[in-house]
């Protein structure tokens, strides 16, 4: 597997990508289209710097992260999408893998997210990569979903390799 730069001419492949994790994620019975799945994955990259990372298997992509700026040197990730058939292939920890390293890049030295609490596989995964609760859960302000924000620190992580 292949971690890249997104630019771009990587929207649309990345909104097609959320547009089928959500819709098996959620039990939608279609899957959205292009159209209804391009503009939250456009809003999210709008602020620089902004963060697009690919995952590539074989030459195409299966996953993707993307966000922007929350706050000075923090980092929102909008984002972490892969794609139904490639669940339970680590697309999603290799992307968080790769985020410190474009955090970097990209002037940040921590970054933030929102994780629906019944998305037990993304929790799990955020939990064992180090990322920390953040507050109590919350409701979605649009659908009711309870979420937790959870906050990832490249000086946690600095630490944690010095204590190793």
């Amino acid at each position: 597997m292949e971690i890249i730069q997104g630019g771009p001419e990587h929207v649309d492949v990345a909104a097609l990508i959320w547009a089928h994790a959500v819709a098996v994620r959620d039990g939608y019975d279609e899957v959205p289209t292009l159209e209804q799945a391009r503009p939250g994955i456009q809003n999210a990259l709008k602020d620089e710097p902004s963060l697009l990372l690919l995952a590539q298997q074989n030459g195409e992509a299966v996953g993707f992260l993307a966000g922007g700026p929350q706050e000075t040197g923090v980092a929102y990730i909008n984002y972490v999408g892969v794609h139904p058939e490639a669940w339970g292939k680590g697309v999603g920890e290799a992307l968080l893998r790769a985020l410190p390293d474009a955090l970097v890049k990209n002037g940040y030295g921590a970054a933030q997210l929102l994780v629906y609490v019944d998305n037990v596989r993304g929790v799990r995964l955020y939990e064992r990569l180090g990322w920390i609760k953040v507050g109590d859960p919350a409701p979605h302000p649009r659908n009711g979903r309870v979420e937790q924000r959870y906050s990832f620190s490249l000086a946690q992580r600095d630490t944690g390799r010095e204590s190793v």
